[in-house]
């Protein structure tokens, strides 16, 4: 292993230096506490799982080239032509695709060459590993669902990354900016979740929203390329720890403590929050008007999500219970109390709420929590909204709005990221 001491030395001035000047080249990456940062990985491009699907019976699969299919590790299939489409299924233990069986825990699609894996509608590089999703009811053996997870290396992830997180006609600063972002997160998730999980990262705004080879387009593939391994990080020189770097569509006028989303309040670093930003203002969602949701669709959403909400019996109220200031005049909900018809109630942080509605396909306009909540008898009203999404990090918008104002990448990361440190992590 290098020594890490004169790695930094090396290369974090490089880095700052290149982003001063607005140009990187390269010569030749929900908790119940607080995220605690992990130390970097070391030199070398590391390899990111995302989970692609799950929970489907069965799926189209085929390739665009030549391939090879290996089940539990071992080579049962290769092809210099293209796997035609067919309908990949499991059952009793088996995968059938085709005419062909194969009787494995684990089967994997792999891409040769310049060949793409085709998953449904969407196509991925590298290669695709299907398993059983023992989540589901049952038996994986005897029925039931499968995961998709497409393996990759991290450059080729967040260029199909940057093509859905960002509009397309954006600033170039503002894709960098974000590049280095979703670099440091994705560099957080394999170093926690992902060492207890089958992927490291989803594909959906649960993670970071990914299309994979579908999606990328030329400015996401230069973003990547000319930040290509920098990463944000705190601590002592020699000892720098990449941290979990939250980002979010639009922070509506100030940026939010990451303590909306886990752990106890937090006062210092670069996830505490409360830097002002004019710069979102551009957003349609800077400022949004009331939205009504019944209750009993939040009572259904939360219960997927939570036995000790169904337990309560319907959805009588729900009561804001502790507040973190966006500012004085507008208070941010970071808790809520769910109050059940039964007169249990059960805590849960207010943007557990916005998600349960998200994934349950009833968001019907409520783009964040950053707002007053009503009851109305029959509803409950949110208005005076600020933003889209949790507000914790770097501000899309914002970003894209300090680039237009000329801002360099360095000035948009420490903006939204104080005390952050660059370097480059391979």
């Amino acid at each position: 292993m290098p020594d890490r001491r004169r790695y930094f030395t090396r290369y974090i001035p490089v880095a700052v230096v290149l982003l001063l000047t607005g140009v990187l080249t390269v010569s030749c990456y929900h908790c119940s506490s607080t995220p605690k940062p992990e130390p970097a990985l070391p030199a070398g491009v590391p390899i990111v799982r995302v989970l692609i699907s799950r929970s489907v019976e069965s799926v189209n699969i085929g390739t665009t080239g030549p391939y090879e299919i290996h089940a539990d590790g071992s080579v049962v299939a290769r092809s210099m032509s293209s796997l035609p489409e067919g309908k990949l299924s499991r059952r009793d233990g088996r995968w059938s695709l085709h005419a062909a069986k194969y009787t494995a825990d684990e089967l994997t699609i792999v891409a040769v060459g310049q060949s793409c894996v085709r998953v449904g509608s969407g196509l991925y590089r590298s290669k695709v590993v299907f398993n059983a999703d023992a989540v589901r009811p049952g038996s994986p053996k005897s029925g039931g669902g499968m995961l998709a997870v497409n393996h990759l290396d991290m450059e080729s992830y967040l260029t199909g990354v940057l093509a859905r997180e960002l509009y397309k006609s954006w600033h170039i600063s503002a894709y960098r900016a974000q590049a280095i972002a979703a670099r440091t997160y994705a560099f957080y998730e394999i170093r926690t979740f992902g060492q207890t999980h089958r992927y490291d990262l989803r594909s959906d705004q649960s993670s970071q929203v990914y299309g994979g080879f579908s999606a990328e387009t030329d400015k996401a593939r230069r973003a990547v390329e000319t930040t290509r391994g920098i990463v944000m990080a705190i601590g002592p020189e020699g000892n720098e720890r990449v941290f979990k770097a939250y980002y979010s569509s639009c922070c509506g006028g100030m940026t939010n403590s990451a303590y909306v989303l886990s752990g106890p309040p937090i006062t210092s670093g670069p996830l505490a929050g409360g830097q002002k930003c004019d710069d979102c203002k551009a957003s349609s969602r800077y400022r949004w008007p009331a939205v009504t949701v019944p209750k009993k669709i939040i009572f259904r959403a939360l219960s997927k999500r939570y036995k000790q909400i169904a337990d309560l019996g319907e959805l009588k109220t729900i009561e804001s219970v502790k507040e973190a200031g966006a500012d004085d005049a507008f208070p941010r909900t970071v808790w809520i109390n769910v109050v059940g018809t039964n007169g249990k109630k059960v805590r849960i942080r207010a943007e557990d709420l916005r998600i349960s509605l998200l994934r349950d396909g009833q968001t019907q306009g409520l783009y964040s929590m950053n707002c007053r909540i009503r009851d109305t008898g029959e509803a409950v009203v949110f208005d005076r909204g600020r933003g889209f999404g949790h507000g914790v990090g770097l501000c899309q918008w914002g970003a894209q709005g300090k680039a237009i104002r000329g801002c360099s990448v360095q000035e948009i990361l420490q903006s939204y990221y104080p005390g952050a440190k660059l370097f480059r992590a391979y």
